[in-house]
């Protein structure tokens, strides 16, 4: 049987501000800035835990002109990068 991974943001607030994202992780203290698309997916995990799969389909909605492949490595990226700032856990 697989297992399916689901991820879920930790403790923070996500505002919209002009063109970019601030997110304060509650946590630790510290703010963040993020593109739309970045801010656009970890707000959405702070709402609720989502499969790599819904991320997928939540990313390719942002990303209409990107290909397969670019939403992908975004994906890869993006998971990568929030699990290692503390801002994202994977169940």
């Amino acid at each position: 049987m697989t297992q399916l991974t689901s991820y879920k943001a930790t403790s923070i607030r996500c505002r919209q501000w002009q063109d970019d994202y601030v997110i304060y992780d509650q946590l630790s203290g510290d703010t963040h800035v993020l593109d739309v698309v970045s801010g656009e997916l970890i707000c959405a995990l702070s709402k609720q835990t989502m499969s790599r799969a819904k991320l997928l389909a939540l990313l390719t909605e942002l990303c209409v002109d990107a290909t397969e492949s670019e939403i992908e490595s975004y994906l890869f990226d993006f998971i990568e990068k929030f699990e290692l700032l503390g801002l994202l856990i994977s169940e």
